[in-house]
Protein backbone atom coordinates (compact mmCIF):
# COMPACT_ATOMS: atom_id res chain seq x y z
CA UNK A 1 0.00 0.00 0.00
CA UNK A 2 1.35 3.21 -0.97
CA UNK A 3 0.32 6.38 0.64
CA UNK A 4 -1.20 8.95 -0.57
CA UNK A 5 -0.54 12.62 -0.13
CA UNK A 6 -3.89 13.27 1.52
CA UNK A 7 -2.47 10.69 3.81
CA UNK A 8 0.89 12.26 4.74
CA UNK A 9 -0.43 15.04 7.32
CA UNK A 10 2.02 13.47 10.41
CA UNK A 11 5.03 15.36 9.25
CA UNK A 12 5.32 19.10 8.93
CA UNK A 13 5.14 19.32 4.98
CA UNK A 14 7.66 22.41 3.67
CA UNK A 15 5.46 24.74 1.96
CA UNK A 16 6.62 25.49 -1.76
CA UNK A 17 6.68 29.43 -1.37
CA UNK A 18 8.53 28.91 2.74
CA UNK A 19 11.97 31.38 2.77
CA UNK A 20 13.14 29.31 5.25
CA UNK A 21 16.67 27.84 3.68
CA UNK A 22 18.38 26.75 7.00
CA UNK A 23 18.51 23.15 9.44
CA UNK A 24 20.76 22.56 11.77
CA UNK A 25 20.25 18.85 9.75
CA UNK A 26 19.32 17.74 6.87
CA UNK A 27 18.32 14.38 6.31
CA UNK A 28 18.13 12.89 2.69
CA UNK A 29 15.80 9.47 2.99
CA UNK A 30 12.59 9.39 4.57
CA UNK A 31 12.98 5.63 5.62
CA UNK A 32 13.72 3.94 9.15
CA UNK A 33 17.05 5.25 8.91
CA UNK A 34 16.42 8.66 8.31
CA UNK A 35 12.93 9.58 10.30
CA UNK A 36 14.66 7.43 13.55
CA UNK A 37 17.44 10.23 12.53
CA UNK A 38 14.94 12.87 12.56
CA UNK A 39 13.43 11.71 15.56
CA UNK A 40 16.43 11.73 17.46
CA UNK A 41 18.06 15.00 16.54
CA UNK A 42 14.59 16.98 17.07
CA UNK A 43 14.99 15.56 20.12
CA UNK A 44 18.13 17.28 20.60
CA UNK A 45 16.37 20.24 20.11
CA UNK A 46 18.00 20.84 16.19
CA UNK A 47 15.95 22.08 13.31
CA UNK A 48 15.74 19.22 10.97
CA UNK A 49 14.31 18.88 7.24
CA UNK A 50 13.54 15.56 5.51
CA UNK A 51 14.15 15.53 2.08
CA UNK A 52 13.06 11.91 -0.20
CA UNK A 53 11.26 12.46 -3.80
CA UNK A 54 9.13 9.87 -1.98
CA UNK A 55 6.61 10.22 0.60
CA UNK A 56 7.94 8.90 4.14
CA UNK A 57 8.01 4.82 4.31
CA UNK A 58 11.19 4.34 2.00
CA UNK A 59 10.66 0.65 1.45
CA UNK A 60 9.11 -0.56 4.81
CA UNK A 61 5.82 1.41 3.12
CA UNK A 62 5.91 -1.48 0.23
CA UNK A 63 6.76 -4.18 2.22
CA UNK A 64 4.06 -6.90 3.26
CA UNK A 65 3.98 -7.88 6.43
CA UNK A 66 7.03 -7.40 8.86
CA UNK A 67 7.83 -9.99 11.38
CA UNK A 68 11.08 -9.53 13.01
CA UNK A 69 10.67 -5.92 14.62
CA UNK A 70 10.40 -5.64 18.33
CA UNK A 71 7.49 -4.82 20.04
CA UNK A 72 5.09 -6.39 17.01
CA UNK A 73 4.62 -9.82 18.02
CA UNK A 74 2.38 -10.62 15.34
CA UNK A 75 4.33 -8.72 12.36
CA UNK A 76 2.87 -5.58 11.20
CA UNK A 77 2.16 -4.66 7.67
CA UNK A 78 5.17 -2.39 6.00
CA UNK A 79 2.59 0.68 5.35
CA UNK A 80 1.41 0.42 8.87
CA UNK A 81 4.81 0.35 10.33
CA UNK A 82 5.71 3.67 7.79
CA UNK A 83 2.43 5.35 9.48
CA UNK A 84 3.11 4.68 13.05
CA UNK A 85 7.01 6.13 12.83
CA UNK A 86 5.65 9.18 11.10
CA UNK A 87 2.84 9.71 13.28
CA UNK A 88 5.84 9.67 16.08
CA UNK A 89 7.59 12.43 14.31
CA UNK A 90 4.47 14.67 14.37
CA UNK A 91 5.10 16.40 17.97
CA UNK A 92 8.89 16.98 16.92
CA UNK A 93 8.42 19.80 14.39
CA UNK A 94 10.24 17.84 11.27
CA UNK A 95 9.99 19.73 8.24
CA UNK A 96 9.23 17.77 5.24
CA UNK A 97 10.18 18.48 1.53
CA UNK A 98 9.30 15.83 -1.47
CA UNK A 99 11.77 16.91 -3.95
CA UNK A 100 15.11 15.13 -4.89
CA UNK A 101 19.08 16.39 -3.60
CA UNK A 102 21.14 16.89 -6.46
CA UNK A 103 24.47 18.38 -4.67
CA UNK A 104 26.04 18.84 -1.34
CA UNK A 105 28.79 21.22 -1.06
CA UNK A 106 30.80 23.04 1.33
CA UNK A 107 30.73 26.79 1.90
CA UNK A 108 31.52 29.34 4.47
CA UNK A 109 31.61 28.89 8.02
CA UNK A 110 31.20 25.16 8.12
CA UNK A 111 28.06 25.36 6.64
CA UNK A 112 26.72 23.00 3.73
CA UNK A 113 24.45 23.99 0.80
CA UNK A 114 22.16 21.19 -0.23
CA UNK A 115 20.99 21.81 -3.69
CA UNK A 116 17.55 19.69 -5.75
CA UNK A 117 15.94 20.04 -8.27
CA UNK A 118 13.50 22.14 -7.65
CA UNK A 119 16.22 24.56 -7.71
CA UNK A 120 15.99 25.02 -4.05
CA UNK A 121 19.15 25.60 -2.32
CA UNK A 122 19.10 24.68 1.79
CA UNK A 123 22.50 25.56 4.52
CA UNK A 124 23.05 23.05 6.95
CA UNK A 125 25.58 21.83 9.30
CA UNK A 126 25.06 18.40 8.76
CA UNK A 127 23.90 16.28 6.42
CA UNK A 128 22.49 12.63 7.09
CA UNK A 129 22.32 10.31 4.15
CA UNK A 130 19.66 7.94 4.63
CA UNK A 131 18.47 7.44 0.82
CA UNK A 132 17.92 3.44 1.12
CA UNK A 133 18.20 1.00 -1.75
CA UNK A 134 16.21 0.87 -4.92
CA UNK A 135 14.84 -2.34 -6.60
CA UNK A 136 17.21 -4.18 -8.66
CA UNK A 137 16.29 -4.62 -12.39
CA UNK A 138 16.57 -7.13 -14.73
CA UNK A 139 18.03 -4.73 -17.69
CA UNK A 140 15.86 -6.63 -19.95
CA UNK A 141 14.20 -4.64 -22.72
CA UNK A 142 10.79 -6.57 -22.36
CA UNK A 143 11.18 -5.10 -18.69
CA UNK A 144 11.06 -1.73 -19.93
CA UNK A 145 9.10 -1.95 -22.24
CA UNK A 146 6.01 -3.57 -19.82
CA UNK A 147 6.81 -1.83 -16.45
CA UNK A 148 3.65 -0.53 -15.19
CA UNK A 149 1.77 -2.40 -17.98
CA UNK A 150 2.09 -5.81 -15.96
CA UNK A 151 5.91 -5.52 -14.68
CA UNK A 152 6.36 -4.17 -11.14
CA UNK A 153 8.70 -4.56 -8.49
CA UNK A 154 6.11 -4.12 -5.79
CA UNK A 155 3.94 -6.53 -4.62
CA UNK A 156 1.25 -4.60 -3.19
CA UNK A 157 0.91 -2.55 -5.97
CA UNK A 158 -2.44 -2.40 -8.20
CA UNK A 159 -3.11 -5.78 -6.58
CA UNK A 160 -6.94 -5.92 -7.43
CA UNK A 161 -5.79 -6.04 -10.80
CA UNK A 162 -4.23 -9.16 -10.18
CA UNK A 163 -6.53 -10.84 -8.36
CA UNK A 164 -7.69 -14.20 -9.35
CA UNK A 165 -5.28 -14.04 -12.04
CA UNK A 166 -1.86 -16.16 -12.80
CA UNK A 167 1.22 -14.10 -12.10
CA UNK A 168 4.76 -14.75 -11.60
CA UNK A 169 7.42 -13.76 -8.99
CA UNK A 170 11.08 -13.63 -10.21
CA UNK A 171 13.82 -14.37 -7.29
CA UNK A 172 14.31 -16.81 -4.64
CA UNK A 173 15.36 -14.30 -1.49
CA UNK A 174 13.77 -13.35 1.20
CA UNK A 175 11.93 -10.27 -0.43
CA UNK A 176 10.74 -12.82 -3.64
CA UNK A 177 9.02 -15.41 -1.12
CA UNK A 178 7.60 -12.60 1.01
CA UNK A 179 6.03 -11.28 -2.26
CA UNK A 180 5.24 -14.95 -3.61
CA UNK A 181 3.06 -15.84 0.00
CA UNK A 182 1.24 -12.42 -0.15
CA UNK A 183 0.50 -12.50 -3.24
CA UNK A 184 -0.48 -16.07 -3.37
CA UNK A 185 -4.30 -15.01 -0.99
CA UNK A 186 -5.22 -12.89 -4.22
CA UNK A 187 -4.14 -14.52 -7.42
CA UNK A 188 -5.16 -17.06 -8.82
CA UNK A 189 -1.98 -19.44 -9.28
CA UNK A 190 1.31 -17.72 -8.67
CA UNK A 191 4.80 -19.21 -10.04
CA UNK A 192 7.60 -18.38 -8.28
CA UNK A 193 11.05 -18.37 -11.38
CA UNK A 194 14.07 -18.77 -9.97
CA UNK A 195 17.34 -19.16 -11.55
CA UNK A 196 19.06 -21.79 -8.85
CA UNK A 197 18.04 -24.86 -7.42
CA UNK A 198 17.15 -23.48 -4.08
CA UNK A 199 15.80 -20.76 -2.38
CA UNK A 200 17.95 -18.19 -0.32
CA UNK A 201 15.11 -17.06 2.06
CA UNK A 202 15.59 -18.11 5.60
CA UNK A 203 14.30 -21.67 7.06
CA UNK A 204 10.41 -20.58 7.57
CA UNK A 205 9.83 -18.30 4.58
CA UNK A 206 10.96 -21.13 2.59
CA UNK A 207 8.93 -23.63 4.38
CA UNK A 208 6.22 -21.56 3.88
CA UNK A 209 6.63 -21.33 0.07
CA UNK A 210 7.44 -24.69 -0.23
CA UNK A 211 4.36 -26.02 1.33
CA UNK A 212 1.87 -23.29 -0.16
CA UNK A 213 -0.56 -25.07 -2.64
CA UNK A 214 -0.88 -22.06 -4.66
CA UNK A 215 2.27 -21.70 -5.33
CA UNK A 216 4.58 -23.54 -7.75
CA UNK A 217 8.06 -22.73 -7.75
CA UNK A 218 10.12 -23.15 -11.67
CA UNK A 219 14.05 -23.91 -10.67
CA UNK A 220 16.73 -22.90 -12.86
CA UNK A 221 14.79 -20.81 -15.44
CA UNK A 222 15.35 -16.90 -16.39
CA UNK A 223 12.75 -14.84 -17.96
CA UNK A 224 14.41 -13.76 -21.85
CA UNK A 225 11.46 -12.24 -23.31
CA UNK A 226 7.93 -11.42 -22.80
CA UNK A 227 4.93 -10.65 -24.50
CA UNK A 228 1.33 -8.45 -25.04
CA UNK A 229 -0.62 -6.13 -27.28
CA UNK A 230 -1.31 -3.21 -24.90
CA UNK A 231 -0.42 -5.23 -21.23
CA UNK A 232 1.51 -8.42 -20.63
CA UNK A 233 -0.09 -11.43 -21.23
CA UNK A 234 2.90 -14.18 -21.16
CA UNK A 235 6.38 -14.38 -20.92
CA UNK A 236 9.24 -16.33 -22.08
CA UNK A 237 11.10 -19.06 -19.50
CA UNK A 238 14.43 -20.55 -20.51
CA UNK A 239 16.11 -23.21 -18.21
CA UNK A 240 19.90 -22.25 -17.26
CA UNK A 241 21.01 -26.33 -17.37
CA UNK A 242 19.00 -27.29 -20.75
CA UNK A 243 18.88 -23.92 -22.33
CA UNK A 244 14.61 -25.45 -23.17
CA UNK A 245 12.55 -22.56 -23.90
CA UNK A 246 8.83 -22.18 -23.07
CA UNK A 247 6.01 -19.57 -22.83
CA UNK A 248 4.42 -18.87 -19.25
CA UNK A 249 0.60 -17.41 -19.73
CA UNK A 250 0.74 -15.04 -16.65
CA UNK A 251 -0.53 -11.12 -16.49
CA UNK A 252 1.59 -9.91 -13.62
CA UNK A 253 5.41 -10.20 -13.21
CA UNK A 254 7.03 -9.10 -10.10
CA UNK A 255 10.82 -8.89 -10.09
CA UNK A 256 12.69 -9.18 -6.52
CA UNK A 257 16.25 -10.19 -7.41
CA UNK A 258 17.94 -7.70 -5.57
CA UNK A 259 18.20 -4.33 -4.48
CA UNK A 260 21.05 -1.44 -5.30
CA UNK A 261 22.12 2.07 -3.96
CA UNK A 262 20.60 4.74 -5.91
CA UNK A 263 22.57 6.96 -8.09
CA UNK A 264 21.81 10.07 -6.77
CA UNK A 265 23.91 11.79 -4.05
CA UNK A 266 26.74 9.35 -4.62
CA UNK A 267 28.85 11.61 -6.53
CA UNK A 268 30.19 13.60 -3.54
CA UNK A 269 34.19 11.70 -3.34
CA UNK A 270 32.40 9.09 -0.06
CA UNK A 271 34.25 5.81 0.00
CA UNK A 272 32.30 3.08 -1.38
CA UNK A 273 33.03 -0.53 -1.46
CA UNK A 274 33.41 -2.07 -4.46
CA UNK A 275 28.97 -2.93 -4.42
CA UNK A 276 28.60 1.15 -4.40
CA UNK A 277 27.28 1.74 -0.74
CA UNK A 278 29.44 3.95 1.69
CA UNK A 279 31.44 3.54 4.01
CA UNK A 280 31.28 4.96 7.09
CA UNK A 281 33.14 4.32 10.96
CA UNK A 282 31.22 2.91 13.71
CA UNK A 283 29.52 6.77 14.86
CA UNK A 284 27.91 6.60 11.13
CA UNK A 285 30.51 9.21 9.94
CA UNK A 286 31.50 8.84 6.32
CA UNK A 287 35.16 10.38 5.02
CA UNK A 288 33.72 14.00 4.39
CA UNK A 289 33.17 15.99 7.98
CA UNK A 290 29.61 16.67 8.32
CA UNK A 291 27.90 14.05 5.90
CA UNK A 292 26.73 10.72 8.08
CA UNK A 293 24.97 7.49 6.51
CA UNK A 294 22.10 5.25 8.32
CA UNK A 295 20.80 2.05 6.93
CA UNK A 296 20.48 0.06 4.08
CA UNK A 297 23.00 2.48 2.13
CA UNK A 298 25.97 1.73 4.30
CA UNK A 299 28.14 -0.50 3.79
CA UNK A 300 27.43 -3.32 6.73
CA UNK A 301 26.22 -7.10 7.01
CA UNK A 302 22.36 -6.58 8.22
CA UNK A 303 20.24 -4.52 5.98
CA UNK A 304 16.69 -4.84 8.37
CA UNK A 305 14.42 -2.27 9.52
CA UNK A 306 15.83 -2.51 13.01
CA UNK A 307 19.39 -1.95 12.02
CA UNK A 308 18.43 1.11 9.86
CA UNK A 309 16.60 2.58 12.67
CA UNK A 310 19.78 1.89 14.98
CA UNK A 311 21.97 3.58 12.19
CA UNK A 312 19.59 6.87 12.31
CA UNK A 313 19.48 7.12 16.07
CA UNK A 314 24.05 7.07 16.07
CA UNK A 315 24.09 8.94 12.88
CA UNK A 316 22.26 11.63 15.10
CA UNK A 317 23.64 11.46 17.98
CA UNK A 318 27.51 11.57 16.40
CA UNK A 319 26.42 14.54 14.33
CA UNK A 320 24.65 16.58 17.81
CA UNK A 321 28.01 15.93 19.72
CA UNK A 322 30.52 16.60 16.58
CA UNK A 323 28.92 19.81 14.83
CA UNK A 324 27.13 21.28 18.26
CA UNK A 325 28.66 19.95 21.01
CA UNK A 326 32.73 20.21 20.14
Amino acid sequence: MTLHPEEMSMVQKLDSDSKQDYFDVIIVGSGPGGMSAALCASRAKLSVLIIDRNLPGGQTATAYKISNYLGFPTGILGSDLSIKMEEHLNDYGVSYSCETVEDVSDIEDGLKLVKTDLSKHYKTKGVVLALGLEPKPLETNFERQFLGRGISYYAQSDIEYYRDKDVAVIGGGNCACYAADYLSQYVNKLYLIHRSDYLKAVRNLKQKVMTNENISVIWNTVPVDAFGIDKLEKIKLSNVTTDQETWLDVKGVFIYVGRIPPNEILNLNLNLDEKGYIITDEFMRTNIPGIYAAGDIRSKQIRQIPTAVSDGMIAAINLDKDLFHN
